[in-house]
């Protein structure tokens, strides 16, 4: 009982967990795993299993726009995603190195433009793009969203340290703020808005290659990342370093 309430603790605490050295197992080729934050709940062959292990993913990637509205030019170099994933999981194998896994995971994106356009929200709560203040210096505009991911993806391992993973993945965003800084004689300005009307709902694709922890992702995000009726039109597309602990 006392080894229960430990992990149980544990998982509050907020630490992920994932592992793949099961994958490789001979003596448990088949089945399925749910996982909670430094909690494993394991079921194969009829034989179940709890056990307390350190896993999750942690990611950061620029942000680059594309199918953009006229006015829009979201910088790459400015903008960004932070994703905590694989917080709750769960995996059916498929074969001996490869197995489908489901997620959820937090994901923080902030959208920059840092020409001479800005976002701006107006009294009807429709966002446009619109020319700075006139006689100010601009300093940037962004958008921010956060969201709930559920990626659904295929992995492959070609050994215990390196894997290959691709597929879809879901996003509900139920949050989003706009937010542009710029100077007017000399002193630095600010403008802020809440409900953006982000797109609440989105589907895209992201594949990833790790080695030793440590590797390369990449997403696709067709959707518009606001509704086309409150905001102008731009989709994204995500290059980023990830650690698999």
């Amino acid at each position: 009982m006392k080894k229960v309430l430990a992990a149980i603790m544990l998982a509050v605490m907020g630490v992920t967990s994932v592992s793949a050295d099961d994958i490789f197992d001979d003596e448990n080729p088949g089945g399925w795993d749910f996982e909670l934050p430094m909690l494993k709940v394991g079921k194969s062959n009829s034989r179940s299993t709890v056990e307390v292990e350190l896993s999750s993913s942690l990611s950061f990637g620029f942000i680059g726009g594309i199918n953009q509205a006229e006015g829009v030019s979201i910088d790459m170099g400015q903008s960004f995603e932070i994703e905590w994933g694989d917080v709750i999981s769960s995996k059916v194998r498929v074969g001996k190195k490869d197995f489908m896994r489901i997620g959820m995971g937090f994901d923080w994106r902030n959208y920059r433009v840092t020409d001479f356009k800005m976002f701006a929200k107006d009294e009807r709560g429709v966002i446009s793009m619109q020319d700075y203040p006139e006689g100010t210096e601009p300093k940037f505009s962004r958008i921010h969203t956060f969201s709930l991911s559920f990626p659904l993806k295929y992995y492959h391992y070609f050994n215990k340290k390196v894997y290959f993973a691709l597929g879809p993945e879901l996003y509900f965003t139920p949050w989003g703020s706009l937010k542009t800084r710029f100077y007017e004689d000399g002193e630095k300005k600010k403008i802020t808005a809440g409900n953006v009307h982000q797109n609440r709902f989105s589907v895209g694709v992201g594949a990833e290659v790790i080695v030793h922890h440590v590797g390369i992702y990449y997403k696709y995000n067709p959707f518009n990342v606001l509704r086309s009726s409150y905001g102008p039109k731009f989709s994204t597309m995500t290059v980023g370093l990830k650690v698999a602990f």
